[in-house]
């Protein structure tokens, strides 16, 4: 590889205001307005317990303060039945317990938190109807200590955490950063039409250059992913440090996918024009609309996109290098293990290689009368 080529093929990138803007700061700019669209979604709050009162003008069950306190759901207030229209009235508490003819709830308006106390009240009085039952049929179980060995708050399920911070918005923060890697296609097609003479005046000196042109393409190419995978880490350091976005403790694993993304980006951008007749303004806007059509199918603009694909047509999901990226990152962020990321991993750069033998067989092929 020519490092001269190199180095200047980084000095026009970094030069080129165009490819500056859509390779770098377009997605940082995009990650800032997912931000703010998406700032209250990604916090997570604490549960905060329910207020709610108990009226003192009427005798209330045995245990149902007990099992209220020990749900640690509800902040329990005990008042008369007028203090508690007030108190209800002034939304004070959402709510309060009455038993004039059996448990009943009094609300103003339906809530999450209503929903909480009308079905623990439900299930309260349905556990406690069926114990009774039971007792009537077979009274001599009170003596058995038939109440000492019931346990209301037994769990069936094991919680096994997966993430400390599980969210599934992150996934638009993972689809952007695969829009990121993908955008060093642009560039790619750039550099392939670079090597063909026909294209352009300066892909035309470059041919007759003493620089073999497969060494001049691997340089500009290098330079491409180098810029890209650079632009990518930027993005990161930004969503996890400046926008507090948390994307896991992994950052070795997601600086991998995404280098092999940015291969892969850069890759297809220069099959693409080498297939293609058209001129390099028409090739970068198409492929560049590609890209964004792969990124669409991945969930960065409607999340249920992603699983919609994964779930009609697996095919596309498979082989569309967006959803290889967004994929494995979704795989690091909410799995302990790494087949997943390797899967897609292994499946991203196999695409990558594919690209780039198609690209070198025809760029080998082709040739010129005169220059």
């Amino acid at each position: 590889m020519s490092f001269h080529i190199f180095k200047y093929s980084i000095k026009s990138l970094v030069k080129d205001k165009t490819a500056l803007f859509w390779m770098l700061f377009f997605p940082i700019i995009l990650a800032t307005f997912f931000n703010l669209a998406f700032a209250n979604l990604m916090s997570n709050e604490d549960f905060e317990k329910v207020n709610i009162a108990i009226t003192t003008d009427y005798e209330m069950p045995d245990g149902l303060e007990q099992a209220m306190n020990d749900s640690n759901l509800f902040i329990i207030s005990f008042l008369t039945e007028k203090e508690a229209k007030e108190q209800l009235s002034e939304e004070e508490i959402i709510g309060y317990i009455k038993n004039s003819d059996g448990i009943e709830l009094v609300i103003l308006e339906t809530g999450l938190n209503q929903s909480i106390a009308k079905v623990f009240l439900d299930n309260y009085v349905q556990v406690s109807t069926t114990i009774y039952r039971i007792i009537e049929e077979n009274p001599q179980l009170m003596q058995t200590g038939f109440l000492d060995n019931i346990d209301f708050n037994e769990g069936f399920i094991e919680e096994i955490p997966v993430s400390n911070s599980m969210n599934m918005v992150v996934v638009y923060y993972f689809a952007l950063l695969a829009l990121t890697c993908l955008f060093s296609a642009v560039a790619g097609c750039y550099s392939s039409a670079l090597i063909q003479a026909n294209q352009t005046d300066l892909a035309a000196r470059i041919n007759v250059a003493p620089t073999h042109k497969l060494k001049a393409f691997i340089s500009m190419i290098s330079a491409t992913i180098v810029f890209q995978f650079l632009s990518a880490i930027i993005l990161i350091i930004y969503i996890s440090q400046i926008l507090n976005v948390d994307l896991g403790n992994r950052i070795i694993h997601i600086g991998v996918l995404c280098l092999v993304g940015c291969f892969t980006g850069t890759m297809f951008g220069t099959m693409f024009g080498a297939l293609t007749k058209f001129k390099t303004e028409i090739k970068e806007m198409l492929v560049s609309n590609i890209i964004v059509v792969m990124c669409f199918l991945s969930g960065i603009m409607i999340l249920q996109m992603k699983y919609i694909v994964q779930e009609k047509v697996p095919i596309i999901a498979y082989i569309n290098p967006a959803n290889l990226i967004t994929d494995g990152l979704y795989a690091l962020y909410y799995y302990e293990t790494f087949e997943r990321y390797y899967l897609n991993l292994t499946l991203l750069a196999s695409l990558g290689i594919i690209f780039c033998t198609i690209t070198t067989l025809v760029l080998r092929r082709q040739k010129y009368a005169s220059i």
